[in-house]
């Protein structure tokens, strides 16, 4: 016997007051409603109505045990919408990217992931450090982020070294022509970074190799690529970008001379990601470069 269908019998039947009504509202005839409800009461051991000519009314054992079918089924209902929602999880890869890359980068993971997997994409931008803690405690599949880094209990995947250029104020001396700019002309002008929460083995190296390039100075933090950007065009810093599609008014873009600053991340996943995923991501990154 389907005891939950057979308790939504009854409970209609206690709320209608009716077997035709709650035939009616179950979208079932009259006659199985009734035998449902017997085989019901058999199997509970008790009967549950009261059935006269005026209709049917609960009997104590009916109305005692109401509120807890009403839970039953009500439970019931919520387990199915919990397994809906894991079913749905499974059918979703979430993938976190670092915003340094730019919106341009985070759709062409996606656009990968998705063809490598089959999956739909749910993706995140984020800081590296919360990407590794989202990887780690599972609630993104796999991430983009800056490299180095602590990666906690994610699994490392390939290191991808991404060209950058620096983008500068138009009014800056080191942007007045079209050459590549040398590092240490741009000493005393503060590089735009995210803070050093954000990623701070990534943000430590790229200081030592500023100093290293006859360029040492306090960062300007900046939260984003977006305030970075701000920052570059009023003149109050440079910055060294891997996006090259990232562009404002008052900001010229040049390549940095000398040996190249890349900028390097890392493909980090959890276990159990879909086979190929980690390389094409990979590769993706590499086809952009």
């Amino acid at each position: 016997m389907d005891l939950l269908r057979h308790l939504t019998f009854f409970v209609a039947v206690a709320e209608e007051r009716h077997f035709g009504r709650a035939a009616a509202r179950l979208g079932m005839t009259q006659p199985p409603l009734s035998q449902g409800l017997r085989r019901l009461e058999a199997r509970l051991g008790t009967p549950l109505f009261d059935r006269g000519p005026g209709g049917v009314s609960p009997t104590a054992a009916g109305r005692d045990l109401l509120p807890r079918a009403r839970a039953l089924i009500e439970d019931a209902a919520a387990l199915g919408r919990a397994a809906a929602r894991h079913a749905e999880a499974a059918r979703v890869l979430r993938l976190g990217v670092v915003a340094d890359l730019g919106p341009a980068a985070t759709a062409r993971l996606a656009v990968r992931a998705a063809a490598a997997t089959g999956l739909r994409v749910a993706p995140t931008v984020a800081t590296t450090v919360a990407l590794v803690d989202a990887v780690s405690d599972g609630t993104v599949d796999v991430a983009v982020v800056a490299h180095p880094t602590v990666l906690e209990s994610a699994r490392a995947g390939p290191v991808v070294a991404l060209p950058t250029e620096v983008l500068l104020s138009a009014g800056h001396p080191a942007a007045a022509g079209p050459g590549p700019v040398v590092l240490r002309t741009l000493r005393g002008t503060a590089p735009a970074t995210a803070p050093r929460a954000h990623a701070p083995a990534a943000h430590d190296l790229l200081l030592d190799t500023l100093d290293a390039r006859g360029c040492p100075a306090g960062p300007a933090d900046a939260a984003s690529p977006a305030e970075a950007l701000a920052l570059v065009a009023t003149g109050a810093a440079f910055l060294l970008t891997a996006d090259p599609g990232l562009a404002g008014d008052g900001v010229v873009r040049r390549p940095v001379a000398g040996e190249p600053v890349p900028y390097r991340v890392r493909v980090v996943h959890r276990d159990g990601v879909p086979d190929g995923l980690v390389g094409a991501l990979a590769d993706a990154l590499r086809e952009g470069a």
